[in-house]
């Protein structure tokens, strides 16, 4: 007999700083792409993280170019993708990829004392940045960060 546990989604944030088709593209290379706030309010609350950037890389020769898109949580690092985009050809060429992070943060003891409960709540800052191997390496499109509490 399998028991399942039921859970809420009771606050939700968001980020999308860049969501408009026609703005200049981001460089990678160290850089806060979005960022949000949530308040939690119980140790056991956990949050679903989603993040998505699309982004390329301008070859002017054949190669492989890295970036790295990292959730932070008050700025400690939590989860991350690393991708590459390469090129073959020996001819100019934009190479698009899109990374995308589903995350759920859990247990938030760094942040919560063991005690804490009730509607005061703390004030959790999630930050998406990015790094790339090369400075041709730029965002594409939208840039979305996504918070929602679980209770």
């Amino acid at each position: 007999m399998f028991t399942h546990d039921y859970v809420r989604m009771t606050e939700f944030q968001f980020s999308e700083p860049v969501s408009i088709p026609v703005t200049a593209p981001l460089s990678l290379l160290n850089a806060t792409l979005a960022q949000a706030t949530i308040k939690i309010n119980n140790i056991k609350d956990r949050v679903l993280i989603s993040a998505t950037v699309g982004w390329f890389n301008n070859f002017y020769s054949p190669g492989v170019v890295g970036a790295t898109f990292t959730i932070r949580r008050n700025g400690i690092p939590i989860a991350s993708v690393v991708q590459t985009v390469s090129n073959p050809c020996h001819k100019a060429n934009s190479v698009y990829n899109v990374a995308r992070i589903l995350f759920v943060d859990k247990p938030l003891a760094e942040v919560l004392s063991a005690g804490s409960s009730g509607s005061a709540g703390i004030q959790v800052t999630y930050t998406l940045t990015s790094d790339a191997t090369e400075h041709t390496a730029f965002t594409a499109g939208p840039i979305t960060l996504t918070l929602a509490e679980i209770e």
